[in-house]
Order: structure tokens, then C-alpha cells, then sequence
């Protein structure tokens, strides 16, 4: 018997045994879910460039994250580039004072942009699987499952609705605690600030006002759209904002530049250590653009198919239990995962 045929068998037994060992009722399951109700995910996005700006900062944080592994030699194991979404995405959730409305917008615009692309990669049969980036949706999975695992309780609804498999969604939780630890190493060893006792960002004691920051270079582009694009990143001063917080947060051992520039061969950015620079193509942000347009049709696609589909839900009468006693439940599975593992040994040895 294979182990995930076994998994599966342990999980809806352990299921069971949880369920008649705890009473649950309807109006628990509708309390769990009222947190969340005023917010529907195709109302979001409202405001002009949302998306774009969303993207743009998570691009920004990506690479800078790649500047911030290399300049302070920092050891990383599983991947730079998985490393850097996990920076990036951790820095945008922990300047948050709580995962409200505008957060939770940001998230899904990012995610929405990794199943885009990925939907787009599998229509014109480009993926690359050798690639050093992990598969666009798997980074879709990834940052949706630490925006996830920071407020279970709040976005259920979310999970429920379109955005992830029940296997996926029951460890996310401890996945966005292992790398909020792993945010507050870096911020011990390579930030101007610390975290309060409620992960709220705070200025250190001792931090120099005067140190190597992060500045920006705009190349003129020539072509018309590229320079519409230029003169909304001037006018918004989205990137100066950026830029402001990084600045205040994050310690450089030397000054990294940003160039937005027009002679790129795709949308692409990334990390030039020759140079201490990182480049962000007009082309990017032009993609961000096109794709913000196909973002409600995917959210309505999405939908669709999670109410078609069996792997974005608890069987119904599990909902309130998985909600309220999520870690007892975990505990008592994995042991009788292990249990369950043993007598599969046993009887394989027979």
C-alpha cells in the first residue's frame, strides 16, 4: 500500500473518530465563517493600478531580497529564489498592523498574477521545469498559503472558495510561523528594526539614521507605452513609498540601485551583483497591465471549480472542528499516521 492512498485513509478515519468525539452544529459552522463575510474577493481592486502596484512591490521586495543573500552572504538551503518569495512576501504581510481588507487584496492580486502566468505558460506550452524559479503555481500555492496560515480563522471563507486544497491548507498555519521566525532572524541580524510582542515592526535602539540605502534610476524609454508607464511611476510615487520602508528596515553592507529600464528582451526583473543594481523591465510592468484585466474572469474560473471540486473542502460537518481544535486535531492525526504506518510495516514483513 503506498503512503498517500494510506494518508488519505488515516485522515478521513481520524475525521471521524474527531467528529464523534465532538459536538458540532450547524450555527457553529456559520459562526466560523461570519468573521469573514463582508468581504468577497471579485469586490476588491477597485482602485486604479491596485494590481499593478501590488505586483510591482512584490517584485521589488523579490529582488531585494536577492540583494540582501548576497551582500550579507547569507546561507540559504531549498532554493535562492524560493527564499526570496518567502522574503518578499513576509515583509509586505509583517508592515501590515493586521490582515485587513488592503493586505488581503495585495495577496491575491500577487497570487492571482503566479496562476496567470502559469495558465498562459501551459496555453502556449512554455514551462520550463528546469528553471531555478520554482512553477508559477507553485508560487501561487506558496503565497497563498502564508497569507492563508496568518489568519486562519479570518479566511476560510477564502479557502473555501477558491484558493486552496484542504491538504495544502492544513499545515499553512505553521508554515507562516516558521517563516515569520525566519523574518525574525533576519531582522536581528540584518534590519534597523525588531518585532513587538505582536510582530509589529519596531525601530531598534541603536539604529544609525545614516546608512546605505536603496535609490532609484528611471531610463527613459522610447516607446510610447513605456512612457506612460514612467510618468505613473513618477506621479504615484508608489516606488518612492517602497523604497521609504525599505529604507527604514533593512541593512545594506552598501548602496543597491533600482533601474527601471526599456531595453529588455520580456517582462522580467532581477538581481545584477556586478553592479549592485537590480533591473525592472517597463515590460513587467506593462505584463501587470495586461494580466490585471484578466484577473475577474480567473477569480469567477476559480470559483467554478472549487465548487465543482472535493479538494477545496472539509466534508461540511468537519468544518467547525478543523477551525476550533485545529492543533489537538494535528497532534492525535499524526499519531495515528504513525500508528497506521506500523501496521502497514507489520503486515508488509508478513
Amino acid at each position: 500500500m503506498s503512503i498517500k492512498p494510506l494518508a488519505m485513509c488515516c485522515l478521513f478515519s481520524f475525521f471521524q473518530l474527531s467528529a464523534h468525539a465532538t459536538d458540532i452544529t450547524e450555527s457553529d459552522e456559520s459562526a466560523d465563517n461570519s468573521a469573514f463575510s463582508n468581504l468577497t474577493i471579485d469586490s476588491a481592486f477597485n482602485t486604479p493600478h491596485f494590481y499593478v502596484e501590488s505586483n510591482l512591490e512584490f517584485a521589488l521586495l523579490h529582488e531585494l531580497a536577492h540583494a540582501i543573500i548576497e551582500l550579507n552572504n547569507i546561507p540559504v538551503l531549498g532554493g535562492r529564489e524560493k527564499a526570496a518569495d518567502q522574503i518578499a512576501t513576509m515583509f509586505m504581510m509583517v508592515n501590515s498592523r493586521d490582515v485587513e481588507d488592503d493586505l488581503l487584496d495585495q495577496m491575491i492580486s500577487i497570487s492571482a498574477e503566479w496562476m496567470i502566468e502559469w495558465q498562459q505558460e501551459v496555453e502556449h506550452s512554455s514551462i520550463a521545469f528546469w528553471d531555478v524559479h520554482p512553477l508559477s503555481i507553485q508560487r501561487f500555492y506558496d503565497v497563498t498559503c502564508l497569507m492563508y496560515g496568518a489568519a486562519v480563522d479570518k479566511l476560510e471563507q477564502i479557502r473555501k472558495e477558491a484558493w486552496l486544497p484542504y491538504q495544502r491548507a492544513w499545515d499553512c498555519d505553521l508554515e507562516f510561523q516558521q517563516n515569520r521566525k525566519t523574518l525574525s532572524w533576519l531582522a536581528d541580524n540584518y534590519s534597523y528594526v525588531t518585532f513587538d510582542e505582536n510582530w509589529h515592526p519596531v525601530p531598534k535602539v541603536n539604529a544609525s539614521a545614516v546608512h546605505p540605502k536603496v535609490n532609484v534610476q528611471y531610463i527613459t524609454p522610447s516607446r510610447p507605452a513605456h512612457k506612460a508607464i514612467l510618468e505613473w511611476l513618477q506621479s504615484s510615487e508608489r516606488v518612492a513609498y517602497i523604497l521609504g520602508r525599505v529604507n527604514e528596515a533593512i541593512k545594506l553592507p552598501k548602496p543597491v540601485t533600482i533601474y527601471f529600464e526599456s531595453q529588455c528582451s520580456g517582462p522580467d526583473a532581477w538581481w545584477n551583483p556586478k553592479i549592485d543594481g537590480i533591473i525592472v523591465c517597463y515590460e513587467l510592468i506593462e505584463q501587470f497591465e495586461q494580466n490585471e484585466k484578466r484577473l475577474k474572469p480567473l477569480i469567477n474560473k476559480l470559483k467554478d471549480e472549487a465548487n465543482q471540486s472535493h479538494l477545496f473542502l472539509f466534508p461540511s460537518k468537519y468544518e467547525a472542528l478543523i477551525s476550533k481544535q485545529k492543533g489537538v486535531l494535528r497532534e492525535r492525526f499524526i499519531q495515528m499516521m504513525d500508528q497506521m504506518l506500523e501496521q502497514n510495516k507489520d503486515a508488509q514483513s508478513k
